[in-house]
């Protein structure tokens, strides 16, 4: 085969990777948009921040500050007095890597003490991925306080620290999990007398919500996420259940976002299919080659290109050089990662 059909095909598999990835980086931003509506957000806040849990949803709504942003505002912590305004921005400090939070705004409690908190809306699609999540987000409470020096407190006042959430919604997560809300938070452990003071310590909180594919038992924020983040249900049917079931008046901005993730869902299957495809092609090389068959022998039996055999065999012996095919059986976690 010519040096010009190699170079196509190996554009053609360079554009096919690029495509996908970009398709997934659409998703999740269109995921991080519907999230950062108003009302969604009211939804929310109702039923994972204690300031808010007796109030409606259209009053949380009139408490959320401006117009949260999103992927817009980046910030050195104490460093520019916006830090904390905008609802996705970006810590980075010396020898740190990039920190990016999905949503973040200000939102000021409807009660007459009229507080202030800010809060972070994290969108999870993968729950392992190889640390605890709930120590991720505890470092994002933490990074939020830092923030806050020299735009909301000062060394000399403290006590003008605001309060943080993280809010971690996980998409994909194990059947011991599905369907859960569950928080961590700062509580006053007595070790010793009984002190009768006042302390300011709930200044951070995480909320871990999980979602599931079956019914979450009455839980109205969790069917109602499960409903708007489903990958399998159609445009309609969404829009048909936020209406009726949860009284969600969707605006354009919701239709468009719920179209166009849809639109993306299917896109990332259909390259999911074809992933599983070059699978099993790898199997059949595998077992092709474990009885001594040339490359172009191979091809003409499975009816391929001799480069899309080759492509796929140096693949395969990045994993297994001895042609082991019970771990390219393992394609979720190795092979894939590959192509």
């Amino acid at each position: 085969m010519g040096r010009g059909k190699r170079e196509m095909e190996k554009r053609t598999y360079i554009s096919d990777t690029l495509y996908a990835v970009s398709n997934k980086a659409r998703y999740d931003a269109e995921v991080k948009k519907l999230l950062s509506d108003k009302t969604i957000l009211a939804w929310i806040m109702k039923f994972s921040v204690e300031e808010f849990k007796n109030f409606s949803i259209e009053e949380i709504r009139e408490c959320i500050e401006g117009e949260p942003e999103v992927a817009q505002v980046k910030v050195r912590p104490g460093h520019t007095p916006e830090a904390i305004s905008g609802n996705r921005t970006d810590d980075k400090v010396p020898g740190e890597g990039e920190v990016t939070y999905d949503i973040r705004f200000y939102a000021i409690t409807p009660d007459k003490e009229h507080v202030k908190i800010i809060i972070n809306i994290e969108a999870q699609k993968k729950y392992h991925v190889g640390y605890d999540l709930v120590t991720r987000a505890i470092f994002y409470c933490a990074r939020m306080l830092s923030a806050q020096l020299d735009t909301e407190f000062t060394t000399e006042s403290y006590d003008d620290i605001k309060k943080v959430y993280s809010i971690w919604i996980c998409m994909d997560v194990p059947v011991y999990a599905q369907n859960t809300i569950t928080e961590y938070r700062m509580t006053e452990n007595k070790v010793y007398g009984n002190f009768n003071g006042k302390a300011r310590y709930d200044l951070l909180s995480v909320v871990m919500i999980c979602l599931g594919r079956e019914s979450a038992n009455g839980n109205e924020l969790i069917e109602m996420l499960n409903t708007l983040l489903s990958e399998s249900m159609s445009v309609e049917k969404k829009e048909s259940l936020l209406t009726d079931k949860f009284g969600i008046e969707t605006s354009v901005k919701v239709r468009e976002g719920i179209s166009n993730m849809c639109n993306l869902s299917e896109r990332i299957e259909e390259k999911g299919i074809e992933k599983g495809i070059e699978q099993l092609l790898a199997m059949q090389i595998c077992k092709k080659l474990q009885k001594g068959k040339e490359i172009k022998r191979i091809a003409e039996e499975l009816e391929i290109e001799e480069i899309r055999v080759k492509r796929i065999i140096e693949t395969i012996e990045k994993i297994t050089p001895e042609y082991d095919v019970e771990k390219i059986l393992n394609f979720d976690k190795i092979f894939l990662k590959r192509l």
